[in-house]
């Protein structure tokens, strides 16, 4: 398909096309097909998964796994910008995940065959790619470590902080505001129970500089949370 403008802009600022030059970025937006999904009744099943790339133009989808006793676990969220499903795209093999769609969204995509020919013509986008893999092996391992900690007001504090670190969270009239909904997926990769979720949230809302309501952590600034955290006794934000 051509590319619009709106969506050009919107690839060019991903991580993954970044040092492009606009012809070469131009190419990979002409080569995308784009599908509109409607809030919680988009699907993206695994063989689609394992053979196309995909990027959220606007909406949120979100990554899950079937764990062994039949629990759809929250892998990670897809926000505007995201490339999902990198691992496929480099190891080619089955993704052995799903995706839902979290939000009436708008979701680019490729043939995975497709993106490896451009993989193999720009040494720079093979970079970003790698790159790109790395900072997801990180992130991954951070939230490990989150899920370890058995200090609940800490390990919410970092949890936060994380996803500010990865941008995952939007500005509104000079407010931060951080999106946990639905809260019970929170939980999940937290490893923890909704209930104690809720309870630990509530008493961050009693914090100066920072609300909760609905699902949202509302900051006056993140360095309230950065404060709170280093008071803590807990380390696991700490380098």
């Amino acid at each position: 398909m051509k590319t619009c403008v709106n969506q050009l802009t919107c690839l060019r600022r991903a991580p993954l096309l970044e040092g492009l030059d606009d012809d070469f970025c131009g190419q990979i937006g002409d080569g995308a097909r784009s599908r509109d999904y409607k809030k919680r009744l988009g699907r993206i099943d695994t063989e689609e998964l394992s053979t196309r790339l995909h990027f959220v133009m606007n909406g949120e989808m979100h990554l899950l796994r079937t764990s062994p006793d039949g629990q759809e676990c929250l892998i990670e969220r897809y926000l505007p910008g995201d490339f999902f499903c990198l691992s496929s795209l480099l190891s080619g093999r089955c993704c052995n995940s799903f995706v839902i769609s979290a939000a009436s969204s708008q979701v680019l995509f490729w043939s995975q065959e497709w993106f490896r020919r451009l993989l193999q013509s720009d040494a720079r986008f093979y970079g970003n790619l790698l790159k790109q893999m790395a900072q997801q092996v990180e992130q991954e391992r951070h939230l490990r470590t989150l899920q370890r900690c058995a200090h609940m007001d800490s390990k919410l504090l970092a949890y936060l902080l994380h996803k500010v670190d990865s941008a995952h969270c939007c500005l509104r009239q000079k407010t931060l505001v951080i999106d946990l909904r639905p809260v019970s997926l929170t939980a999940q990769e937290l490893g923890i129970a909704r209930e104690t979720l809720s309870r630990s949230l509530q008493r961050l809302g009693q914090v100066a500089g920072i609300s909760y309501r609905r699902g949202q952590v509302h900051l006056d600034d993140v360095q309230v949370l950065e404060q709170l955290l280093e008071k803590a006794e807990c380390g696991c934000h700490r380098p």
